[in-house]
């Protein structure tokens, strides 16, 4: 199949990045956004040319807030009669209500990259954004083979994996796995408005990486657990309560310094964190793997100019594959400390290899 005529509704993170990728794929791209500053940007941050296309393009993505879906939806059907139209909402079952009732079901295919940032707009737009992650895609029963083959080519060419599900199952799906963790994050790092900088001063990363997508845009936000509302109000109530059994336990122990009571309180606080743990431990791998546990390699670097880049060097020369890094560094102090993710068989050689070369490894 040829590249063909992509146009793009929504010239925010996603439709920008879809812009991105698949003009590097060869796509021929126009990107369209109510906003004539975000359209001027998103073309000439290179997504596509500004506005519609001129002619009927083979495919358009909708790439705007749940909420304006269905504005978008209808001034597509009446452009382009005859096109395939698909999207990038974080919810499916909604567009696929308004597919069927908009009589555009037939050239309709629900999507949704599972990729994104904390940052919204085009200018957090990324080509790679979609590297090697999964796109669901959302097939009705009108839809024929041609229809579907364009969007999964789109997808591929973005550099994703295409994922073929119901929308009931995507929503249910992303309900747990990312609309969830947003409401949970944005809840813990409420708690830092009041606090005062002292305690702030004491934040390391363990926080960061909890509170990170708490950054996120509240409107975008709020869109989409109003469209999720089904899924997400039984999660948040688990949590909710789950939270709520640790409270009443914390509560007994602050008003009565009794040896039994305290016990207890620790053995519920033990198994509320041991069952995170074990829901953690189920989170696959790279691609979908069996979950892997990692070794910890640690590495003292100077705080100098290049010591990152020698120091992946050395890795990369010692032919280890590295699942994760993480820096720790302390501003002022001229020592930090990275820390390489690496599989329980290859944390000795890489070891090995890192003091052979002058490293300072643990």
């Amino acid at each position: 199949m040829t590249a063909a005529t992509l146009q793009v509704v929504g010239g925010g993170l996603l439709g920008s990045s879809v812009g991105l990728a698949a003009s590097g794929a060869g796509w021929t791209v126009f990107v369209r956004d109510p906003e004539a500053r975000a359209e001027r940007l998103a073309a000439d941050f290179g997504a596509g040319a500004p506005g519609w296309s001129p002619i009927e393009p083979e495919l358009v993505v909708i790439a705007v807030p749940p909420s304006s879906f269905t504005a978008a939806l209808t001034e597509v059907r009446n452009l382009f009669p005859q096109c395939t139209v698909s999207d990038v909402t974080s919810v499916k079952s909604e567009p696929q209500a308004e597919a069927e009732r908009l009589a555009v079901a037939d050239r309709f295919i629900g999507g949704h990259p599972i990729a994104g940032r904390e940052r919204a707009g085009t200018g957090a737009a990324r080509v790679d954004l979609f590297k090697a992650r999964p796109w669901a895609l959302c097939v009705g029963d009108k839809v024929d083979k041609q229809r579907v083959e364009l969007v999964e080519k789109l997808v591929r060419d973005c550099g994703a994996d295409p994922v073929f599900v119901s929308a009931e199952e995507h929503d249910a799906a992303v309900g747990l796995i990312s609309h969830l963790p947003q409401l949970v994050a944005s809840g813990l790092a409420a708690r830092l408005i009041a606090a005062p900088n002292s305690a702030l001063e004491f934040a390391g990363q363990g926080l960061r990486d909890t509170v990170r997508i708490a950054a996120s845009d509240p409107g975008l936000w709020a869109d989409i657990a109003v469209s999720n509302a089904q899924i997400l109000e039984p999660l948040v109530s688990q949590v909710a309560d789950d939270l709520m059994a640790v409270a009443a336990a914390l509560g007994e122990v602050a008003r009565e310094a009794d040896e039994e009571i305290s016990r207890q309180t620790a053995k519920a606080i033990y198994n509320f964190v041991a069952r995170g743990q074990q829901g953690y431990r189920r989170i696959p791998g790279k691609h979908g793997t069996a979950a892997t546990e990692y070794t910890v390699v640690s590495v003292i670097i100077p705080d100098k100019r290049g010591a990152l880049a020698r120091l992946l060097q050395a890795v990369a020369d010692a032919g280890a594959s590295v699942e994760d890094i993480a820096l720790e560094h302390s501003p002022g102090h001229p020592l930090g400390i990275v820390e390489l993710s690496v599989r329980p068989a290859g944390s000795q050689p890489l070891l090995a290899a890192l003091r052979d070369g002058g490293w300072t490894a643990h």
